[in-house]
């Protein structure tokens, strides 16, 4: 009897894969990491304000999902739409916060518009709609400074939305290939990993317990002596972890630089030859090594 292997899902959201085939320039330069944070609490405030000044045939905050098979793997493409209209003709709505006057916007910028189309066509296919209906997409911009609004409205046939739809998977796809044919020589090195050294008193047993809290998917708090060899005993089951497809990152945070360190030297130490894996450090307040 032929083995039935599951395939993998890969996830993305509707913003990052539109953001990712279609990125480009921005002509607002009122941006900084400050103000990225406070648009994007203006932003909420604004959104929940003009959905619950809409109708009673405006639906807020829609969820939207989207399995795409392909051969090795399977796209799962989720979402959530900010307002649909439920009318004689259904119509996606997209809601932007941004600073720029909108009297400059003369047409949506494309990346929105394209978020908007894809959960148009994501409807349209949840509730299995024609390919010659007709839906609209409309763009909801609003000043966060002013709170002026401009909408602009779009006409679409679900056939044209399914071609557009398409052909942005398509292009993302020859990045998912990739992700996935790493992913496998990832995982199938991990499996030859074995542990480097002799077990001390209590590391097979933490060990143990490590993968056992990653697989429950609980949390596991620890305390023990310097030399009791915490560091590979978390380390070691967690990227296990990885290769049984549990997760797909670790993160190793230390206090200090020196814990710091140390703990990096251990994924660069030779027993980790053969392993197809990534790491990287983040030297900020902090420090942390991940996988």
């Amino acid at each position: 009897m032929q083995e039935q292997t599951e395939k993998q899902n890969i996830k993305i959201s509707v913003r990052n894969l539109v953001e990712f085939i279609l990125r480009s320039g921005d002509i607002d330069n009122r941006k900084s990491r400050v103000m990225q944070a406070e648009a994007m609490q203006e932003g909420s405030r604004i959104h929940r304000k003009i959905q619950r000044r809409m109708g009673a045939s405006y639906h807020a905050e829609v969820p939207l999902k989207i399995e795409i098979p392909r051969e090795n793997y399977q796209f799962v493409i989720e979402g959530r739409a900010d307002g649909i209209i439920k009318e004689e003709r259904i119509t996606i709505d997209e809601i932007k916060g941004i600073y720029m006057d909108l009297s400059y916007l003369e047409e949506p910028v494309g990346v929105h518009l394209a978020q908007a189309k894809c959960y148009a066509y994501m409807y349209a296919q949840q509730e299995n709609f024609a390919p010659d209906v007709k839906m609209g997409v409309q763009m909801t911009y609003c000043n966060l400074d002013t709170e002026e609004i401009r909408r602009f409205v779009e006409q679409y046939t679900v056939g044209e939305l399914e071609n557009w739809f398409l052909g942005i998977v398509a292009e993302y796809e020859k990045w998912a290939d990739f992700q996935y044919q790493w992913r496998c020589k990832r995982q199938a090195s991990i499996q030859k990993l074995e542990f480097p050294f002799d077990y001390r008193e209590g590391q097979k047993e933490l060990a143990a317990d490590v993968y056992r809290t990653i697989y429950r998917r609980k949390n596991l708090f620890i305390q023990a002596p310097t030399g009791t060899g915490k560091t590979m005993s978390t380390i070691y089951p967690s990227v296990r972890a990885v290769g049984e497809g549990l997760a797909e990152k670790n993160f190793y945070l230390t206090a200090k630089e020196y814990h710091g360190d140390r703990s990096f030297r251990c994924i660069s130490d030779s027993w980790w030859k053969g392993l197809s894996g990534k790491d990287g450090a983040d030297h900020s307040e902090g420090k942390n090594v991940c996988l």
